[in-house]
């Protein structure tokens, strides 16, 4: 039978005998004296001696086990693949408390907080990988960006040792896409189809390919190009399935408002502040703030994305103290996130553009923010 783990903290009251107390601290562990609630003193491994007068000083001493521990993470579909497929990851992390002081004193959950900084290490991690690219290297790939960007864990006081990654699998229910913003029943059933055969795939030599959904963009300054442009509408009920019969429409398009579509400007050489197709390179100059981005037609930048929020995302003009015009790019909310650099943005956490360094992901376009 296993012996039950000690605690990572313990706290207890020394015996005096006429205000007088030997402590011994034993191999693997850090004493913190604390005395009328201040911390006097760190103490190491060993026997010590400490003196409080009775009845009027009260004396703690913390013990904080410095040896490697271990944490086992378990997330149930907590996280999204960049093609927004869930996944359900298990983690066992090897860590030591490096900071005996932050991790005892002030911070109130310090296993919490340890699991919170790592699962959002890991939701970033999960996010730039592709289904497929989990499935064949998501284990090599997840634990080496998590020893990568263990600073956070640093910061509260902890050292990552080690991240084994125990498991990575796909929820096998129905739900096995979360359902964002305005997809369909259809759409959800070929996303599930789609990952139903490359998760067979991994394992089977000869497949038929799952069926693909394709958006195309291309800029204004291509007007022979046969694509649909930006701000084409998309009618999801018409969405077929490779050697199906098209399905009519249940409900008519005419009742959405017609309002004036985005236009995407044409390059005149001057660099003015403007986001940037990375695929198609079409233009949109930011010539109105605030700049709305989403799928209703009344935003200033419209996106036929099924992945795309209603109302996604906004880009703000602003004077920095320099007194230099420059613009920050904020998530309002969205059901699948803004990214910047690879990095998903906070709710309502506005954050600087940087001409020609930032990169914009919404849903599953990319833009490059250029300016002056």
């Amino acid at each position: 039978m296993s012996k039950p783990s000690s605690p990572l903290i313990q706290t207890l009251n020394p015996e005096r005998w006429v205000g007088l107390s030997m402590d011994f601290i034993e191999a693997g562990y850090t004493g913190l004296l604390v005395k009328n609630g201040k911390l006097i003193r760190t103490l190491k491994p060993g026997r010590h001696f400490s003196f409080a007068l009775p009845l009027l000083e009260q004396c703690q001493l913390i013990l904080v086990d410095s040896k490697i521990r271990n944490l086992e993470i378990t997330s149930q579909g907590d996280f999204l693949s960049r093609d927004q497929y869930l996944i359900n990851i298990s983690l066992n992390v090897m860590y030591q408390v490096v900071d005996p002081k932050r991790v005892a004193v002030e911070i109130s959950d310090p296993i919490a907080a340890l699991t919170s900084a790592i699962k959002d290490n890991l939701g970033v991690a999960v996010g730039q990988l592709w289904m497929e690219q989990l499935i064949n290297q998501g284990r090599s790939q997840v634990r080496q960006y998590l020893l990568d960007h263990g600073d956070v864990s640093y910061s509260l006081g902890f050292a990552l040792e080690d991240v084994r990654v125990s498991d990575i699998n796909f929820p096998q229910t129905r739900g096995i896409i979360r359902q964002v913003e305005g997809m369909s029943a259809r759409q959800e059933a070929q996303h599930e189809a789609a990952l139903q055969m490359q998760i067979a795939e991994a394992g089977r030599s000869i497949l038929p390919p799952p069926p693909v959904q394709q958006v195309n963009i291309v800029s204004s300054s291509n007007p022979n190009a046969n694509i649909p442009p930006l701000t084409a509408h998309r009618d999801i009920n018409n969405i077929t399935l490779q050697g199906e019969v098209p399905t009519p429409a249940s409900l008519p398009v005419s009742d959405r408002p017609i309002l004036a579509p985005t236009i995407l400007a044409e390059d005149s050489g001057k660099i003015l502040a403007r986001l940037v197709h990375r695929t198609s390179g079409a233009i949109f100059v930011l010539s109105s703030t605030p700049c709305t981005i989403g799928r209703e037609p009344s935003n200033t930048l419209v996106l036929d994305d099924g992945l795309c929020s209603r109302y996604h995302a906004r880009i703000i003009q602003q004077t920095d103290t320099q007194g230099k015009v420059r613009y920050q790019l904020t998530d309002v909310g969205s059901s699948n996130g803004t990214f910047l650099n690879g990095q998903r943005l906070a709710p309502h956490q506005p954050c600087w553009l940087i001409p020609g360094h930032s990169i914009i992901r919404i849903g599953t376009q990319e833009w490059t923010f250029e300016g002056e």
